[in-house]
């Protein structure tokens, strides 16, 4: 039997959560963006992806999670308030359409097991597969332009390197706020060797 802590029942209920609401994809903006050259990228980090004044955490602020059982109605309705409210947090608006590079992990929403066309950067390895999806605001829905990319070490940081979009998709694993039509795609260790 696994032991129900506090975290534990968190995590459950927020895996609960995930199952709320699918629909399809949106359509990326356009694949005739044209590829700037690799200093033109600018190296941005997660945080710059939200609002200063946005508070992910402000609906469970003042609760106490242990205190409520699995399957209480209030766990159930606090968590679908907070994941409606982060389905829909807000984004930088100023961010469309530049060139940006930003590390973070891959959740494939295609491909075989060695390539990918279409995946979510998210900023920690797993989720929107093992956990949870982060705020919308934190995840990217990436399109390779051209061919598929080899891909296989599905648990290490990547630096992708495109033309950011703001732009909402619901892939059904994962909301994402923004998209990106991707032209460099390596793994983060490559850059320092």
């Amino acid at each position: 039997m696994v032991p129900v802590t506090p975290y534990f029942r968190r995590s459950c209920i927020l895996a609960i959560v995930m199952t709320l609401g699918v629909s399809a994809c949106d359509k990326p903006k356009s694949e005739s963006i044209v590829k700037p050259a690799p200093a033109q990228y600018t190296q941005i980090d997660w945080s710059q992806l939200t609002p200063a004044n946005w508070d992910a955490m402000a609906l469970l602020k003042g609760i106490d999670l242990s205190k409520m059982q699995d399957s209480d109605p209030r766990a159930f309705d606090l968590l679908k308030n907070v994941r409606e409210q982060w389905n829909s947090a807000p984004v930088i608006e100023s961010w469309d359409g530049h060139a940006v590079s930003i590390i973070g992990y891959v959740a494939p929403l295609d491909g075989d097991a060695e390539h990918v066309k279409e995946f979510l950067l998210v900023p920690y390895f797993g989720a929107c597969i093992h956990s949870p999806p982060p705020p919308s605001n934190q995840v990217i829905h990436v399109h390779i332009v051209g061919s598929p990319i080899p891909f296989t070490n599905w648990d290490a940081y990547v630096t992708v390197s495109g033309i950011l979009q703001v732009q909402h998709s619901d892939t059904g694993i994962g909301v994402a706020g923004y998209q990106m039509q991707a032209h460099i795609v390596t793994p983060f260790k490559e850059q320092y060797q």
